[in-house]
């Protein structure tokens, strides 16, 4: 997979300010985010986003759609913020994407060597203190100064601020616009941009804190920091696709589905789509959803007659996306999940799932012989599994793989739907399934979050709850094993007897403790030292 260097990205724009090209490049950060979503967070500048979507945060949110080569959004990279990452890349329409700290870390030293060779006529937009102060070589024509608060600055100030710049310098060209005003540097950007593209305009942030405020403010500026070593990577933006549909089911617990819809839109991985499939159970009537959930969802697929848990799969065949993550209806998935499922999927292609399962003996499934990964035995990095449930993500397709002979397993109807898929592509593609990470501590990027899973899915309408189920997924995994399918106990034994004997010992180590919330809590913390040590 080809990668940006963050050096190498460093030579590129600096070359373009050289060439005194004309561009804007605007650089967002977690701050930005918070704003942006209404999540109060206090700044090192002193700021404090409130705890809704403020009129900066609009305007923020307002400039992540323009699609321009001369536009280049700078955005945190997956290795210091990958939250963040994902949350930009699924946002910002265009594919013209830098580093946000393409100034800093590494490149620091260069930035202070190369910014003072820059002999321009220069904008000037930054905090009050550095008015009338020498910033580098520049020409400074005008300097607009901004307040510490940049809450209130915006909401009283920018306007006025924009109308002046545009008077004094409306008919200039090739100057360059050094921006320096926190979360406002971007509207700003934006508003300039669009008033006069002919200009180069640069959100330099707090690398020109030295000439600002005289002082160091950021830990990068010390040489000797971990900081000041980084040399960032992401992934290639304009190859790297982000596109997830996600297909949620309604069968028998619409209650489940606002819960559900709530938990996706969360999402710091944006999907492009949500699907929703809804089968119709036999002798009751099909749930009616309520218009304000209705249409949340771009495409809406009824069951004509009771179709079981494989129609779905069937269904998300339609999804307009290279990936695809299908829920279950008692999944509630943490923020991240879809980041985490996309990020592993970079990484090694294969099926993430939310649990998964890994036999001793197949042939005993359900019954005994098995243990299960995930939410219930959190895991610090992904895991090979024999099959995962809950939640399925994968690319959209390989879902044709699961129906190619599969008849006799799709005639169960309510079971088998889960092993079938990985059992098909592990014997038609050689493609593996893991359970993405649960580390116990970042609920976050969990596939189900454990204040619903295990009363969701111990619900009476769960089809594990249902003992003619239980024997039809016995019957089903006989099946696969008489087609040929061998589970992970014939390829990876010792891997599979490690992974189940440490479980046992888990469970075994914590069974006599008396407080059952405790003994959940170190038997948690027990599997995940214990199962993650191997291999």
């Amino acid at each position: 997979m080809k990668k940006l260097q963050l050096d190498k990205e460093f030579d590129r724009i600096w070359e373009k300010i050289t060439n005194k090209e004309n561009f804007a490049l605007l650089r967002y950060g977690d701050g930005e985010r918070a704003i942006m979503t209404g999540r109060s967070v206090k700044a090192q500048e002193g700021w404090v986003s409130p705890d809704y979507i403020s009129k900066l945060g609009s305007a923020l949110l307002n400039t992540l759609n323009i699609e321009n080569e001369n536009f280049i959004y700078g955005i945190s990279c997956p290795c210091c913020d990958r939250a963040s990452y994902y949350w930009y890349s699924s946002r910002i329409k265009s594919k013209n994407i830098t580093f946000a700290n393409i100034f800093v870390n590494n490149n620091y030293p260069r930035f202070l060597k190369n910014f003072e060779t820059l002999k321009r006529d220069a904008v000037v937009i930054s905090n009050y203190r550095g008015k009338n102060s020498k910033i580098g070589n520049l020409n400074i024509l005008k300097y607009y100064s901004i307040s510490d608060d940049c809450f209130n600055f915006w909401d009283n100030q920018s306007a006025k601020l924009l109308e002046e710049i545009k008077k004094d310098f409306q008919h200039k060209n090739n100057l360059l616009y050094v921006i320096s005003a926190g979360p406002m540097s971007e509207p700003l950007i934006y508003e300039l941009y669009k008033n006069n593209p002919n200009n180069c305009y640069i959100d330099f942030g707090s690398a020109i804190d030295k000439y600002i405020h005289k002082t160091i403010t950021r830990p990068y500026e010390n040489p000797h920091s971990k900081y000041a070593k980084r040399n960032c990577i992401m992934p290639e933006p304009k190859t790297t696709d982000f596109d997830v549909s996600v297909v949620l089911t309604l069968f028998k617990r619409p209650e489940n589905l606002e819960l559900q819809l709530k938990a996706i839109n969360e999402q710091t991985l944006k999907p492009s789509e949500i699907l929703l499939f809804q089968d119709v159970p036999d002798s009751e009537p099909a749930a009616v959803l309520a218009p304000n959930l209705n249409k949340q969802f771009d495409n809406i697929k009824i069951a004509n007659s009771n179709i079981g848990v494989w129609g779905r799969f069937q269904f998300a065949m339609q999804a307009k996306s290279k990936y695809v993550c299908i829920f279950d209806d008692d999944t509630i998935p943490g923020s991240r999940w879809l980041e985490n499922c996309h990020a592993c999927m970079l990484e090694k292609e294969g099926i993430y799932g939310t649990i998964g399962i890994l036999m001793k003996n197949p042939s005993d499934y359900p019954y005994k012989n098995y243990i299960r990964i995930g939410w219930s035995a959190p895991n610090k990095k992904p895991k090979k599994v024999d099959f995962a449930g809950h939640s399925w993500f994968l690319k959209k397709n390989w879902l044709h793989h699961m129906f190619e002979g599969t008849e006799k397993l799709q005639a169960y109807k309510y079971v088998a739907e889960d092993m079938s898929l990985s059992a098909q592509l592990k014997m038609l593609c050689n493609i593996d399934t893991f359970v993405a990470p649960h580390p116990l501590k970042n609920p976050k990027l969990w596939g189900s979050l454990k204040e619903y899973a295990a009363i969701l899915g111990t619900n009476k309408a769960a089809v594990s709850m249902n003992k003619r189920n239980i024997s039809l997924m016995n019957k089903a995994m006989k099946d696969l094993l008489s087609c040929g399918y061998k589970p992970l106990i014939f390829s990876e034994e010792k891997y599979v007897r490690e992974m189940y004997l440490k479980n046992n010992i888990a469970e075994n180590l914590t069974k006599y403790i008396p407080i059952k919330a405790i003994r959940h809590k170190i038997r948690m913390r027990l599997k995940e030292i214990l199962l993650n040590n191997i291999c």
